[in-house]
């Protein structure tokens, strides 16, 4: 496998964790418990792809330094989603304003993956 399409395994886990947050989003409270346990499972699997490839996508890229900025803002705003995806799932911490910062490191996570993507096809 080459390197550029190890580095897409992370995109499908990452697919599936939107997927499942946005299905956790609309559904109903009996479908909410299914798509949670989906979405914080396709997020960690994210995470360990994510630190796996780290040492192979900083060899690959590393003459493409534009490449690495955009990875590196991905990684923090998926750490930032992970912390405040957990913390909200905590009841006694469950607040909007943990919900509004979770979608916006989500959001900025997601187009920095874009990013990296078109930066890596072209």
């Amino acid at each position: 496998m080459a390197g550029a399409d190890k580095l897409t395994a992370i995109g499908w886990p990452l697919i599936l964790s939107l997927i499942s947050g946005f299905g956790m989003a609309v559904s109903g409270k009996p479908l909410e418990a299914s798509f949670s346990i989906l979405h914080k499972l396709s997020a960690v699997a994210c995470l360990v792809f994510i630190v796996l490839r780290l040492a192979t996508a900083i060899r690959l890229f590393e003459s493409r330094p534009l490449i690495l900025t955009f990875a590196g803002i991905f990684i923090l705003a998926f750490l930032a989603a992970c912390v405040t995806g957990a913390i909200q799932s905590t009841p006694s911490q469950a607040s909007a304003l943990w919900l509004n910062l979770h979608r916006a490191s989500w959001i900025i996570a997601l187009i920095a993956s874009g990013v990296v993507w078109r930066l890596m096809s072209a």
